[in-house]
């Protein structure tokens, strides 16, 4: 009987050991799969897009900033055949520029190098309206494709790589739209990386497009070094800490005329702001 009683007992602590290690055993299950769901969702900040829906174009005047956050930087727009990197809206296209929280200059056909970044921000948010005018033919009728003005020129994207710290600090400013040809606004350059924040003229200075006119841009370094525009390599080594003239400062411009006094579409004969100093610095 004693040994019965023994055996039965000993069964019974077999079976609340058996069902306390399939307790342990399934909470550490559970437990694992929530870790596994929460860093999921988490993931690096970097590299989440926030879900946004952008409103569809009502027609070819009118479109809408896409969402680029989360995106890959080489998944953002193409390379144009001047070099730049641009993104179409309908008949245009805007220009992007990368503005990287290490201070490096992102070359806009470089894919591999642009893969390394993921979008963090933009200075234009997520549907902003995108208004375009088109060209006139001289009877006054409107090409079917041909813009001739856009309010914005411009997106800058903030882009980080992945797990690096940051060395500068990104200004996000939303610029304002211009009405017309007539009105640009200044952009804001600090944080940018100084081969990013205009192009080589013809003349060999450096500068910037404002709608139909275009700004020359004045480098003056912190070491005091003479920054040849023509050197791309030398400018790369730069970022833009500071401008002259503030964001948004209006740009107003007059076109010229032809001898029976008709305004030229893209003539500029005079501009309220002809120069921008831009105070530049290697990173620290």
């Amino acid at each position: 009987m004693k040994k019965r009683v023994s055996v039965v007992a000993s069964f019974a602590l077999s079976a609340i050991m058996a069902m306390a290690l399939a307790s342990c055993s399934n909470t550490a299950i559970d437990q694992s799969s929530s870790a596994q769901k929460e860093q999921l969702s988490e993931g690096p900040s970097a590299a989440r897009q926030d879900a946004m829906e952008i409103k569809p174009s009502p027609d070819k005047y009118t479109w809408y900033v896409k969402n680029y956050k989360g995106m890959n930087a080489a998944s953002v727009g193409y390379e144009s055949m001047a070099g730049d990197r641009r993104d179409a809206y309908g008949d245009a296209n805007v220009r992007i520029v990368f503005v990287s929280s290490d201070g490096t200059y992102l070359d806009p056909g470089n894919n591999e190098q642009l893969a390394e970044y993921v979008v963090t921000g933009q200075n234009l948010a997520p549907n902003t309206e995108i208004k375009l005018t088109y060209a006139k033919d001289p009877d006054g009728g409107e090409y079917s494709n041909l813009v001739d003005v856009a309010n914005y020129n411009d997106i800058v994207l903030a882009v980080e790589k992945p797990g690096q710290s940051k060395a500068i600090d990104v200004n996000l400013t939303p610029i304002l739209p211009s009405p017309d040809k007539y009105v640009r606004y200044v952009k804001d350059y600090v944080g940018m990386n100084v081969a990013s924040a205009g192009y080589i003229s013809m003349a060999g200075d450096y500068r910037d497009y404002y709608g139909k006119g275009n700004v020359k841009l004045e480098l003056v370094s912190d070491d005091g070094s003479y920054i040849d525009p023509s050197d791309i390599e030398m400018m790369s080594q730069y970022v833009v800490t500071g401008q002259s003239i503030e964001p948004n400062t209006e740009i107003s411009m007059t076109f010229g005329t032809d001898s029976e006094g008709k305004e030229y579409d893209s003539l500029v004969a005079t501009q309220s702001v002809q120069s921008i100093t831009l105070n530049v610095a290697k990173p620290r």
